[in-house]
């Protein structure tokens, strides 16, 4: 597994407030994501950039910690959204699958908390610049 890179691009949601994010942009990154991690500090998270729009379902297999998912299509709109998704504690093959419901091309995962403080809802639009 490759470790995701620093987390120096900008992510501005909707109410105005920022999150610094760590790409993961290849396969190894994706399917690392945020395995093995104790903690997310406010204000900071991951965003997924896949190829292009495809139905991308995610799970929790290997984490540690509770996350808030956001689907966003290529006009970076939110799709869908898993807030306060929980941990899988058991095999991969116990692990649910959340999401990929709708098309997406983005996926950004932030601490528990972070859609119902930032009042996130579908069709929001999140502004962030990938290289």
């Amino acid at each position: 597994y490759v470790a995701p890179r620093p987390a120096n691009t900008l992510v501005m949601l909707p109410d105005g407030s920022t999150v610094k994010v760590e790409l993961a942009t290849t396969d190894a990154e994706q399917a690392y994501g945020l395995m093995g991690r104790t903690s997310l500090p406010e204000g900071r998270g991951m965003l997924f950039v896949h190829t292009g729009m495809s139905k991308h379902a995610y799970w929790m297999y290997h984490c540690r910690i509770g996350l808030d998912i956001v689907w966003m299509g290529s006009d970076h709109r939110i799709v869908e959204m898993s807030p306060d998704t929980p941990p899988c504690k058991g095999k991969s093959s116990t692990c649910p699958n959340f999401g990929g419901h709708e098309p997406s091309q983005y996926v950004l995962e932030l601490p528990v908390g972070s859609v119902k403080k930032h009042h996130l809802a579908v069709g929001e639009r999140v502004e962030f610049q990938v290289q």
